[in-house]
């Protein structure tokens, strides 16, 4: 169950999907008990245009991005994509033989695409490359990424739905036992 939900909250937070698809995504994840009721109703309440320009202004960079998903932002001292933090992680992918080849010139830090990598690595029977990913690489950021998106997101659906991811996550952190390292985050919020 982990790998499926991995994958679906990867692809929320990495590919734009029609009203009709995030219905039956979130909805899935509700039943799972993985995303809260709240976070369906959100979305319910949202029409595809709006979905569409917040998902592009959120996840895309359409416009001044208010709450950026690719961890060199968080980790790098100077906030830019493609920071030191990206190469460490490229590294780590490389080290795996997992390339993230999207087709588009994009860091691989992005936080949706880092979830499908840790459900790729499971998938693969490599647990302790995936615990890697999620200590080192993706939870040191994560959890402050979700915080701003929280606050700072004008769409209801999304808000609600970092704030159930992390909780998620919280769980599944706990539930594994990760020793998440402690890194430096950067950040005007």
């Amino acid at each position: 169950m982990i790998i499926d939900t991995a994958k679906i909250i990867g692809s929320l937070f990495y590919k734009p999907h029609s009203k009709a698809q995030l219905l039956l995504m979130v909805g899935a994840l509700v039943d799972d008990k993985v995303l809260s009721r709240a976070t369906l109703d959100a979305l319910y309440a949202h029409d595809e245009t709006q979905l569409t320009h917040d998902f592009s202004l959120l996840f895309e960079g359409l416009g001044d991005m208010p709450v950026p998903p690719w961890g060199s932002v968080y980790l790098d001292r100077e906030r830019v994509v493609f920071g030191a933090s990206t190469l460490e992680y490229r590294q780590f992918l490389q080290e795996q033989a997992l390339s993230l080849d999207s087709g588009l010139r994009e860091p691989e830090d992005q936080f949706g695409l880092m979830l499908l990598a840790y459900a790729y690595l499971l998938e693969n029977n490599v647990p302790s490359a995936a615990s890697e990913l999620m200590e080192t690489h993706f939870l040191p950021w994560a959890f402050n990424y979700l915080a701003l998106m929280q606050s700072q997101s004008l769409n209801t659906f999304y808000a609600a739905l970092a704030f159930d991811v992390a909780h998620w996550l919280e769980q599944l952190s706990a539930s594994e036992q990760w020793q998440i390292a402690e890194r430096r985050i950067y950040s005007d919020a």
